[in-house]
């Protein structure tokens, strides 16, 4: 009996292509994948975000940072210049052990040369944060005048019919200073106009707004004969937004501002400041392995002008905005946040001018902000890292701009990776794309982070175009290792680096977060076609500003970008369009390009108003058709070579994109996610399983004559698929894989010609049961019930298997447990049982963090030893990392559920010695150390979800004595926990198991 299989197909059901969105790729031989793979190389290394809070840094910490990080597997890290503690504003801590080490200072300088020095030693990248703080351009050596500018405004209702003389108060000047609250005032402002509107009229005509600005002086007033009414005067000027850059280290608190993001000149004096210095005290380690500056994701606020706007928006726009300003749409950002809002002329011309605003503030952001900075990065031989997204610019425009486009992800589901960056990468041709990687909020970073809860995020992330892990955060630890875990980002985390409990271990998991990334940084990510602004499907993405800037040609059959890579189609999705926009498609579509797109209907702008609207009609009826019936929906109409098509499917059937691969038979199957990568040399798709159940299923790969291989990160190991078949120009490869486990399927070379399985069948589906291709050919093994399997063969032969396994044995009796905490004495104890340390009636136990290491000697009779199968050992319950010993021989590091290994191969006849070292996380210590005075004075308290600060360095740390508190084995400048906080599961809980699977040949 069969049944029609359930298909998935991925991402909006068919548009993954191989052959189309790619450029062509250097070749790259297999041989060389095959060893990046088993031995990344730097730039596929996970990078780190690498805190250094206030003036707490020091050269034999960041030696011993930088040390760790090359040991670690980290290939490069940025510094950033911080507050002494984050929060949402500023608390610093106290009493800083070096209060001498401001920010440039000698000691700074020489401190940041020392690490550019160990960073070449090690061979390892550093950068810099271009600003203090992590947002965004900026420094002290930006004044108010310097500084972002918006609009501000005072208003005197005065009735006219009369010559009146009067002053005009100054605006109000209010600070917005975002997270960082220090009570600044503003002094600095400008008058740029003052205008004179009818009172009590939402809608006026422009005619009806007055320009008084030459009747105006600042000293004498205005001198106005003005008509009968009632009028409401504007006195309009700019001001400094009073926006900092944040969080701050402490000795700039309130003497910071962001960089006008607007002007050429401002722009060019901040990276000045920020580079001139540096080339000065870095020297021969700028461009070498002083490499990087990052602008991190933006939190700058809004800016609304520039002294330079009304000259750049006149000849952009080609109209004066000053009249327009008495909408006061604008304001403070967007269209609907000013209550002052007025409509002139109609609302559809005021929507238009709002356009028209935000698309100059646009252009500027990037041409005269983003552009500066990469210019002068440059000159001194160093690239831009940029998360280009939540401020009023353009992401692809960024995207297309940096040397190494960034998203950002968080831990614990929340958010994501922004879309558009990948798919704005892919469109300029960007094969590495960097995340800021792992960053979590204190509800859930309380140092009780591990390995497994870190892994489906990063999974998820990889397969959303992702290849550059960049973890947020790595925090500079500056004080002795008596002092663990030390200094932290504040209440933030992740917290990786070398105070970790786990970080020997954890080596792990960046070890496959690197071969990961090797393999996704090969080749490029293929997708189907080409998007304007919006993403449809898996598409890449340019902004209109791009289409029209860009020399997009119509080559064989194909659009091609100036970065190579080439689409069978282009897709828009409003029918709001400039008539450049509908001018462009016009020439490409006569040239034989294929658009998707509706009829445009009327231009955005006011720019040429109403004539643009004339304009575009004429170029609509002429391209799409004229007339309503002209363009059915869904249907297309040729123009020149070309074609139109309103409907997005209509074009892929046309185009003959077919799915690049489809999942079937998985019972969860939003939880399989999907990456490929493509060069000549080999195609690579990157499969993961985000669930937390074991998944069986299928992937059909539009891939035909080529051997599909699994690659495992996890472990290095490669070897042919065991159960695949080649049909109608696809390949289907039966994947078994574990809760939350990934595998690369790798097309390298020619499909085998020897019979092999092409389907199993089991008879219970929920069986825990695998295929495995080993040295001795394709073994099937199945575990804890008898199973009856039927194996069909490409030959065209069926085989049916009955495997009978041993029955699982539990390991009981004692063990010998060795703690070695990570802040105090080791100790040993025996355990007649295991169980969990938080549950165990010893004090020393309850609160112990560091790795505890289970011995236990294990008879084995030679009957559980016999050929035909395969021993597994289950360790059940484990808190939170394990490495593995049987008889001596180190059989890895199990970082993720479920926590089994194969021992077949080191068992042997008689006594096996077990070890487990397994290492939990600092949670418990530090909810021990609850128990005892506190020997500092505790800070700002954000409640028990968030914790609470120390308010200051004590002086017994200061001055090197010992602390009042022995029994305190942590210290720290953010505790999560409190006496009664409920303390984590940890240690090796079980039950540890020998589970015997059936070893049979196929």
């Amino acid at each position: 009996m069969s049944t029609r299989p359930y298909i998935f197909i991925i991402l909006f059901c068919s548009v993954l292509l191989s052959n189309y969105g790619c450029k062509q790729q250097k070749s790259t031989s297999s041989n060389n994948l095959e060893e990046h793979f088993l031995n990344p190389p730097t730039s596929a290394k996970p990078y780190v975000w690498w805190h250094w809070m206030g003036s707490n840094f020091s050269k034999e910490g960041i030696t011993r940072d930088l040390e760790a990080m090359k040991e670690s597997g980290i290939g490069g890290a940025t510094i950033f210049n911080l507050a002494s503690a984050v929060q949402e504003s500023h608390y610093p801590t106290l009493n800083n052990p070096w209060p001498e080490q401001t920010y440039r200072s000698p000691a700074y300088w020489e401190t940041l040369k020392h690490a550019a020095a160990e960073a070449d030693r090690l061979g390892l990248e550093i950068g810099l944060h271009n600003t203090v703080g992590y947002s965004t351009t900026g420094g002290p050596w930006i004044d108010e005048e310097r500084s972002m500018q918006r609009l501000v405004w005072s208003n005197t209702t005065v009735i006219g019919g009369k010559q009146l003389s009067l002053s005009l108060n100054k605006p109000v000047l209010v600070a917005d200073e975002g997270w960082g609250k220090t009570g600044r005032t503003i002094s600095f402002f400008k008058d740029v106009v003052v205008l004179a509107v009818p009172t009590g009229k939402k809608e006026i005509s422009l005619d009806e707004v007055v320009n008084l600005t030459n009747e105006f002086d600042t000293l004498k007033g205005l001198s106005w004969k003005a008509p009968a009414g009632k009028w409401t005067i504007y006195r309009i000027g700019h001001a400094s937004t009073g926006r900092p850059p944040h969080p701050v280290p402490d000795d700039l608190l309130g003497k910071v501002l962001e960089v006008d993001k607007m002007s050429v000149e401002q722009n060019t004096f901040h990276w000045d400041n920020v580079l001139n210095p540096v080339k000065e005290h870095l020297g021969e380690y700028v461009g070498k392995s002083f490499k990087h500056m990052l602008i991190d994701s933006y939190e700058a606020g809004n800016q609304n002008w520039t002294p330079a706007f009304r000259d750049e928006f006149i000849k952009r726009k080609g109209y004066d905005p000053i009249p327009w300003l008495a909408t006061f749409s604008l304001t403070v950002g967007t269209e609907n946040d000013s209550k002052d809002r007025r409509i002139i002329g109609n609302e559809e011309q005021t929507r238009r001018f709002d356009w028209d605003y935000r698309d100059v503030i646009s252009q500027l952001f990037f041409e005269n902000g983003w552009k500066t900075g990469k210019q002068k990065l440059a000159e001194v031989n160093m690239q831009l890292q940029f998360e280009p997204y939540g401020g009023p610019f353009d992401t692809p425009q960024g995207v297309d701009l940096s040397d190494l486009p960034m998203a950002e992800f968080w831990t614990a589901g929340i958010g994501g990776i922004d879309p558009a960056v990948p798919a704005a990468a892919r469109a300029a041709g960007k094969t590495v794309v960097g995340a800021e990687a792992f960053t979590g909020r204190p509800e859930v970073s309380q140092f009780t982070e591990d390995p497994a809860f870190l892994k489906s995020s990063a999974d998820k992330v990889f397969a959303q175009g992702i290849n550059r892990m960049i973890l947020h955060h790595w925090v500079h630890q500056p004080f002795d290792d008596r002092y663990q875990p030390g200094m932290g980002m504040g209440w933030w985390g992740t917290h990786f680096g070398r105070n970790q409990t786990w970080f020997e271990p954890g080596k792990a998991l960046f070890t496959y977060l690197a071969r990961c990334q090797a393999m996704l940084q090969y080749g490029e990510q293929p997708t189907g076609y080409l998007c304007v602004d919006k993403l449809q499907g898996f598409s890449d993405l340019i902004s209109t500003s791009d289409f029209l800037n860009q020399n997009i040609l119509f080559e064989n059959g194909k659009l091609v970008l100036p970065s190579g890579r080439s689409y069978p189609f282009i897709v828009f999705s409003d029918s709001i369009m400039l008539p450049e926009t509908a001018n462009k498609i016009k020439e490409l579509v006569a040239a034989g390009a294929t658009v998707v797109s509706p009829k445009p209907v009327k231009s955005p702008s006011l720019k040429n108003y109403p004539e643009c609207d004339s304009e575009l009609k004429k170029i609509a009826d002429e391209v799409w058709g004229s007339g309503i019936q002209s363009l059915p929906d869904g249907r297309q109409v040729s123009f020149g070579k070309g074609f139109i098509f309103t409907k997005l499917d209509d074009a892929i059937e046309k185009a003959g994109i077919t799915p690049d691969f489809i999942v079937e038979k998985a019972s969860s199957p939003d939880d399989i996610k999907i990456a490929h990568r493509t060069s000549t040399e080999a195609e690579i798709y990157f499969v993961a399983n985000l669930s937390e159940k074991r998944e069986n299923f299928l992937v059909s790969f539009r891939i035909s004559g080529k051997q599909p291989e699994l690659w495992q990160a996890e472990d290095g190991s490669i070897s042919n698929a065991p159960v695949w078949e080649e049909k109608d120009g696809r390949t289907k490869v039966e994947l078994n894989l574990k809760g939350t486990q990934s595998v690369f399927v790798v097309f390298r070379k020619p499909a085998s010609t020897a019979d092999h399985p092409v389907s199993v069948v089991v008879s219970d589906t929920s069986a825990n049961w695998n295929i495995q291709s080993g040295k001795k050919g394709n073994v099937i093994f199945c575990s804890q019930e008898p199973l009856e399997v039927k194996v069909f063969y490409s030959s065209g032969k069926e085989k049916t298997i009955n495997t009978n396994p041993k029955p699982t044995t539990e390991i009981t009796g004692n063990w010998k447990v060795s703690f070695v905490p990570k802040t105090d004495k080791s100790f040993e104890m025996e355990f007649t049982e295991l169980i969990d340390f938080s549950k165990h009636s010893n004090r020393e136990v309850n609160y112990f963090s560091g790795t505890a290491t289970y011995q236990k000697n294990v008879n084995i009779e030679s009957g559980l030893l016999e050929k035909g199968q395969k021993i597994m050992l289950d360790l059940g319950e484990m808190n939170d990392i394990a490495e593995v010993k049987v008889n001596g021989k180190n059989l890895g590091v199990l970082w993720y559920p479920p926590y089994s290994v194969d021992i077949t191969d080191v068992l042997k006849k008689g006594e096996n010695k077990l070890e487990i070292a397994v290492t939990n996380n600092w949670a418990n210590r530090l909810i021990g150390d609850e128990q005892e005075p506190a020997d500092f004075e505790w800070g700002k308290d954000r409640g028990e979800k968030m914790g609470r600060a120390m308010l200051a360095y004590p002086d017994w740390f200061i001055k090197n004595e010992l602390r009042p508190s022995q029994g305190r084995k942590t210290f720290s400048i953010w505790y999560y926990y409190r006496p009664d906080s409920e303390l984590k599961p940890a240690g090796l809980v079980g039950p540890v198991k020998l589970v015997f699977e059936s070893e049979v040949e196929l």
